[in-house]
This record gives C-alpha cells, structure tokens and sequence, in this order.
C-alpha cells in the first residue's frame, strides 16, 4: 500500500549547457533592480560574474553586488547582504555561488521585507511579509539548495548550524550550466557531489520519505555512486551527472529534510573548518553502518542494492577523501565534545527519524570512526 503522496515545487528548473547566458532575461519577470549575492572569489574569477552582469545589463536591469559570502556563512553574512539590499531597493536576488551563497541570498530574501534579527525567523514560517524572489545559479554539484526551502546558517552564540525553513524562500526559478563545473578543482566536485549523495540516502531513511521522493533518491544515489570518482577527475560528462543527481537530491530533501548525518558533521565542519561535504561524507558510511544495526536495517539494505557501504569507502580512496577522524586532526579527547554538538545539532534531524539517538551514541558513532 502506497503512502500519501505530498509533492510541491514551485521552481522553474531550467538545466543544460549555455542556459546561464540563453535564459536570465527571465529575471525580469520576477523585478526591476536585483542584488547579486555570490562570494569572494570564484564567480569573479572565474568569469562567470562578469558574463551574469552582462546579461543583466543587456536586458536593462538595475543590480548591485554583494561578493562578502562565507564558506561557511553566518548570521552576519546574512545581515549585511539583507542591508545592501533595503539600501538599493532591491525586489529580485540573483545567487551566484554554492549552498552557501544561496543560503544567504534565503536569508537575506528574508531580511529585506522583514524587520528584526535572522534569529527571529530561525524554525519554521516564522516570518510574515513575502520574501524577495530569489533566482539561484549554482556553481558546485552539492547543495540541492536551488530548490529547497532551507537556509542554513551557524549561529555562532549557540556553536550550531540553525535553519530558516519557509516553501516561500524556494527559489522561483534555478538555472543549472553543467558548464561552470569546468572550473571546479577534483576536490571540490567529490566534496560536494558526496553532500549531495547524503542528502539523497539521508532522504530516502527519513520518515517523511514517500514513493515520489524515494524515485528521486534512487536516482540520485546511482547517478552520483556511478559517475562522482571519474567527475572528480574532471571529466564533464560524469560531472553533468554528478549535477543532475544533486538536482534530485534537492527535490528530495526539499520534501524530507535530513536525518542525523548532517547533524553529526556540524561540529566537524564548525571545531575542525571541514568542508560541508568532506564532512558528511566522512560521517556517512559508519552512520550508515550503526544505522544497519539500530532500527533501520531494511531501509539501508534497500539503499545497498544501489551502493554499497563497501563501495562508498572504495570511492573515497579513490578520491582521496579522509575515510577516517585522524586523517582530519581529531583527537580521541575530542569525541565526548563533538558528540555533544550532534546532539545539538540533530534536534531538527530527529523530527525526520523514526528513533533518536544519546550522546553515548554519538560516541560509539565517532569512535568508529577514529
């Protein structure tokens, strides 16, 4: 017997070669003077900011820029491109960038139209005028965050990732040019099309899962196990693959959220400043092996007929991903205090799972992984 089915996307995806440059008249549809959000380096570097400004200009679009996005962004982040945008009137963001430019472009949609801190709107609907449309042009194959309704954020009072969790902060519309891949380094491609793996596998073992959403896991999970190793040789036509298969991972997540790997890797990414990737995918295999062993065995073992839990260590050597906590500098001493941040940092996962887990367990989780 099927389970009922809630499916929701508001998101016009447009994906292939050249659609950057071929589909950003559109913006115009959605306003008149937008605020590009994008980070530091790499669409400028790259070419790419210059070609999207173009464009706009092309089509005599009013815009300014805010290049002041984090790897890992915070509240302030959040804060200072929601204050650009107030001062030059802006009713479109164009993100440009990673999750986490596209996180701050959410939070910053957020911002504009609403008075207050961030941490007033951190849960779920908690803010009440319509945010900023966002249009998202993403640059890794990771996030998914082009078509989610999550902008994920450190708090760094609370020394946790916090979310801003609204359908009103989708993107209205998500240009995906496999393209821009051409200029990510090997790294960075495994990095974040192992996120984009978690989020599949991690959605697929929520209990918000329904068919729909497990199609796209499924999907998603052979997509990026069969074609991320030789992607991140650099080859573009495994990572277009790689790209597509983080798309349907977003879909995924879109409707489930996570379950507690994510949780689990905040503290890695926060105490160590591991990538948001490299951190999932290092906590991945030995969740996937405690789960195996605590309530979810069947529903792993469907994702094993997939990819195995042997396989995903086989892909990180390959990619030279840390397989294990000493490989990045963490210190047996260590393991009590990330377990108290997965802790923390799962209170939300939980709500996906149909068990929750103690610090004892984290411990045992992080000391495999040792």
């Amino acid at each position: 017997m099927l389970n009922d089915i809630k499916f929701f996307l508001p998101t016009k995806v447009i994906f292939g070669k050249e659609s950057i440059i071929n589909n950003l008249s559109e913006v115009s549809k959605f306003g008149k003077t937008a605020l590009v959000i994008t980070g530091r380096r790499f669409a400028r570097s790259t070419g790419l900011l210059d070609s999207v400004c173009n464009a706009l200009k092309d089509i005599k679009m009013n815009f300014h820029l805010f290049e002041e996005v984090t790897p890992e962004p915070s509240i302030d982040d959040c804060a200072k491109a929601a204050h650009i945008g107030k001062i030059c009137g802006a009713d479109l963001i164009i993100a440009i960038g990673g999750g986490s430019a596209m996180d701050v472009a959410k939070a910053a949609a957020v911002l504009i139209r609403n008075e207050g801190k961030l941490q007033d709107y951190f849960g779920e609907e908690k803010f009440q005028n319509e945010p900023v449309p966002v249009i998202a042009l993403p640059t890794t194959c990771g996030s998914g965050s082009e078509v989610t309704k999550y902008a994920v954020i450190i708090d760094n009072d609370a020394n946790t990732k916090k979310t801003v969790s609204s359908e009103k902060i989708i993107p209205k519309m998500a240009i995906l040019d496999p393209l821009v891949l051409n200029t990510l380094d090997g790294s960075l491609i495994a990095g974040t099309g192992m996120d984009a793996l978690c989020h599949a596998i991690e959605g697929f073992l929520s209990k918000k899962a329904n068919h729909l959403t497990r199609i796209f896991s499924r999907e998603s999970t052979r997509l990026i196990g069969e074609n991320i190793v030789k992607a991140s040789d650099r080859s573009l036509e495994h990572a277009e693959k790689v790209f597509l298969g983080s798309l349907y991972a977003g879909f995924v997540i879109n409707h489930t959220g996570t379950i507690f790997i994510h949780g689990m890797a905040y503290g890695l990414t926060i105490r160590y400043k591991i990538h948001h990737g490299k951190a999932n995918a290092l906590c991945l295999p030995y969740s996937l092996q405690f789960l195996k062993t605590h309530t979810y065995k069947e529903e792993v073992e469907e994702i094993e007929k997939i990819l195995s839990i042997d396989s995903i260590f086989t892909m990180y050597k390959q990619m030279r991903l840390p397989l294990t906590l000493r490989e990045v500098n963490v210190k047996e001493k260590d393991i009590p205090i990330l377990a108290e941040m997965a802790v923390k940092g799962c209170e939300r996962a939980f709500k996906n799972m149909k068990t929750t887990f103690s610090k004892n367990d984290f411990v045992e989780i992080f000391s495999m992984m040792l």
